[in-house]
């Protein structure tokens, strides 16, 4: 053997430990990755149901605020009264300012929750089929000035439904103040 030479290199023991140290580095950014989308899903879900309530209560509020003594057009109204809940306080009806019959109810479509508007016949939802809306309960409070609490637990749907749920209560008096 004519001059040879010990060459460096890599043992096989330190091969071994440099890819067991990269196997755990990308293990750990990967599952870190993937906490940050799960989080990033929750809040998104969280805030499309903030905003789904959002809306539809300033809707429902600025018609509440607005809805009048019903002249006796309305069929589910009391004569004379501005508001009446029926089905164990899961309706509220009332005649709006512009005198159409409206009603706020809880339907079931396809699985899901949504908040339905009637007027006048015509139907409508408030709430999007990605939103569940369990338990909605109107309460009157007809001394003095009437005050229709709303409450309700809503949250989405799908996988992020124990980020999203939210119990909401609200307050809204009616401005019409005429005997």
């Amino acid at each position: 053997m004519i001059g040879t030479k010990n060459k460096p290199g890599f043992s096989l023991m330190e091969v071994l430990v440099s890819v067991a140290l990269f196997s755990i580095i990308v293990l750990s950014s990967t599952k870190i990755f993937s906490l940050v989308i799960k989080g990033q899903r929750e809040a998104i879900a969280s805030q499309n149901v903030q905003e789904s309530l959002k809306y539809f209560f300033e809707v429902t509020g600025k018609e509440i605020r607005m809805a009048r003594r019903d002249d006796g057009s309305c069929a589910y109204v009391v004569d004379g009264e501005i508001f009446t809940i029926s089905g164990n306080g899961e309706i509220l009806n009332f005649q709006n300012y512009y005198g159409e019959c409206v009603s706020y109810a809880l339907v079931d479509e396809g699985g899901v929750n949504r908040w339905q508007i009637s007027r006048n016949s015509d139907f409508g939802y408030i709430s999007p089929a990605k939103i569940n809306i369990e338990n909605l309960q109107f309460t009157l409070n007809t001394t003095g000035q009437p005050v229709v609490t709303i409450s309700l637990f809503a949250y989405a749907v799908g996988e992020q439904k124990e980020a999203s749920e939210m119990e909401i209560q609200t307050s809204i008096t009616s401005r019409y103040y005429r005997n």
